[in-house]
């Protein structure tokens, strides 16, 4: 499973309620056959799925995939959209594990609370128009969850180049760190650490469970999709920034590891 994966899916709404005060839940334990969503508006409640647990609150998504048993306890009463959806396309199979948390806590706060304010007022209607923007609001906040995985993805594995014993690969990695965004090969960093480029990348691997190469592709598509969203930079000027060619090997690299193009990443992200 990978991020990529994730923001490749496609989601369909099954059911959507709103409850504007939840006092209590009317089952403590459930398992659904669908996807199910608890979108919090306001108050906190506490979940556990599977082996994660833990409290949620105001602009937090709770994901349940199907078959999983959802446990919840009230803490105070919630404000909250619940919502039931099924993944279209062929990569819902290869969701395992399902998600990287099954809570997300997105960083746009005002884009979550636009897209909650239209899904209030949408709850009741049914003419086709109205689910089929339900269905396109419900999609843009899994872009949100995923945009919160992507980010804990990509520092989970900074994380683990902070772990290793081997002081000579630590070397390496800080190395990578402050010079990962601008043009080398790694034929010039093996040779300044007196290993072969074989060696290199299998002791690398065995410090940190991921290839150099990995680990220089994230740091550089994470500051790409960071700039493509901050700026107003073109994408020959931000491939420059991030230690690419031009904006055409740029944008090759970015749609096969984002599952789209930068300018439909920034057009649908950017706020």
């Amino acid at each position: 499973m990978t991020t990529t994966t994730l923001w490749n899916q496609t989601l369909h709404l099954v059911s959507h309620a709103y409850f504007e005060r939840k006092e209590r839940f009317e089952m403590d334990v459930d398992c659904y056959s669908v996807w199910v969503l608890f979108a919090v508006e306001s108050g906190k409640f506490y979940y556990r799925i599977g082996e994660e647990r833990g409290e949620a609150g105001a602009g937090d998504l709770v994901y349940c995939p199907p078959g999983f048993t959802f446990e919840r306890e009230m803490v105070s009463p919630l404000a909250l959209h619940y919502i039931g959806f099924e993944m279209v396309g062929e990569e819902q199979t290869e969701l395992v594990p399902p998600l990287p948390t099954f809570l997300s806590r997105p960083l746009d706060n005002k884009r979550l609370v636009s897209n909650f304010a239209y899904l209030r007022k949408l709850h009741l209607a049914t003419e086709p128009r109205h689910v089929l923007r339900k269905d396109m609001i419900m999609n843009d906040i899994w872009q949100l969850a995923c945009e919160v995985w992507e980010r804990e993805h990509l520092h989970d594995e900074q994380q683990l180049l902070a772990d290793s014993d081997d002081v000579l690969m630590n070397r390496a990695a800080e190395w990578i760190y402050q010079n990962g965004y601008t043009p080398f090969s790694m034929r010039e960093l093996s040779d300044s650490l007196n290993l072969s480029p074989v060696q290199f990348t299998r002791r690398f691997r065995k410090s940190f469970r991921i290839a150099p190469s990995d680990f220089v592709r994230s740091l550089r598509i994470s500051k790409v999709a960071e700039l493509l969203l901050d700026t107003d930079m073109t994408l020959d000027q931000i491939a420059t920034c991030c230690g690419y060619e031009n904006g055409l090997y740029l944008s090759r690299v970015f749609s096969k590891n984002m599952g789209m193009s930068p300018s439909k990443y920034r057009e649908q992200n950017r706020l």
